[in-house]
C-alpha cells in the first residue's frame, strides 16, 4: 500500500487560520474543526490548512494560484473556499463590493475545479455585533463595521455561485440560525470566530456535505492505511 496521502485543502480567512486553535475558545467545549478533521481523516487523508487572517476574496485570488502551483504534484483531492466575513465589511480596506465578491469567488471555484479538486463553497455564518464591537473598538473607529444583513447578502451570493458552478454549498448562516435558536450568540467566541459549539456545527455540516456530494471522500469510505497494530505479524511481513 502506498503511503502517499490525498489532501483536503482548507482555504479561507481567520476562521480557517484558527481552525486548530482550541486555545482561543473560551467555552468548556473547546472543539476545533481543524483538529476534528485531522482526527477523523487520520491515516486516510492529509488536512492542508491554508488560512489567512483578515484576508478577503480579492487577496485570495493572489494566493490560490501559488498554492496550486506549489502543491501541483501533491494530489489535492478536495478543498473548501471560505471567505466573506471580511469582504462584507461596510468600510475599511478589507471591504469587497458584492458584485466583485461574486466575480472573485467564481474565479476561485473555477481554479479549484480546473485543477481536478472536488470543491466545496462555504458562506459566512452569523455576526454578534454587540460582542464584536465591545472588544474591537479600534476596528469600529476605523470603519471596519459589519452587520447581520451583509453577512446574509454575502452568504446568499455564495449559494448562488455554488449553484451556478455546480458545487456544494455549506450554508452556515442558515445552520447557525436554525441550530443556535435563541442562543445563537453562543456559537461565536468573539462575535465572528466560532466557539466550540459553533465549530462543531460547522464540522458536522461540512461532513454532511461531503457525504452527500463526494461520498468517495467521506472518512468512513477511505481506506485506512496499513493494518491495525493488532493485525501486524510479529515479523511485520504483512506491512505492504
Amino acid at each position: 500500500m502506498s503511503l502517499q496521502y490525498k489532501k483536503f485543502l482548507l482555504f479561507g480567512d481567520s476562521i480557517t487560520e484558527f481552525s486548530f486553535n482550541s486555545g482561543m475558545v473560551e467555552d468548556v467545549e473547546s472543539f476545533s474543526f481543524g483538529s476534528a478533521l485531522t482526527n477523523v481523516y487520520t491515516r486516510k487523508m492529509d488536512i492542508m490548512q491554508r488560512g489567512f487572517s483578515g484576508y478577503n476574496s480579492r487577496w485570495a485570488l493572489k494566493i490560490l494560484p501559488k498554492i496550486l502551483e506549489t502543491e501541483a504534484n501533491s494530489n489535492i483531492a478536495m478543498g473548501f473556499i471560505f471567505f466573506g466575513a471580511n469582504d462584507s465589511c461596510l468600510g475599511g480596506h478589507q471591504r469587497v463590493p458584492l458584485e466583485e465578491f461574486v466575480e472573485n469567488i467564481t474565479k476561485l471555484v473555477q481554479m479549484m475545479k480546473s485543477s481536478g479538486i472536488k470543491t466545496i463553497l462555504i458562506g459566512p455564518g452569523l455576526y454578534d455585533k454587540e460582542k464584536w464591537e465591545s472588544i474591537k473598538p479600534d476596528d469600529i473607529a476605523e470603519g471596519r463595521v459589519r452587520s447581520q444583513e451583509e453577512f446574509k447578502k454575502y452568504s446568499d451570493a455564495g449559494e448562488a455561485i455554488a449553484k451556478a458552478e455546480n458545487v456544494p454549498f455549506v450554508n452556515l448562516n442558515k445552520a447557525f440560525r436554525e441550530q443556535g435558536g435563541d442562543k445563537w450568540q453562543d456559537l461565536m467566541m468573539d462575535g465572528i470566530h466560532f466557539s466550540g459549539k459553533g465549530s462543531l456545527i460547522f464540522y458536522n455540516e461540512l461532513l454532511k456535505t461531503i457525504r452527500e456530494n463526494y461520498p468517495e471522500y467521506a472518512p468512513e469510505n477511505i481506506e485506512y492505511k496499513l493494518p491495525n497494530w493488532s493485525d501486524v505479524k510479529p515479523d511485520g511481513s504483512n506491512i505492504n
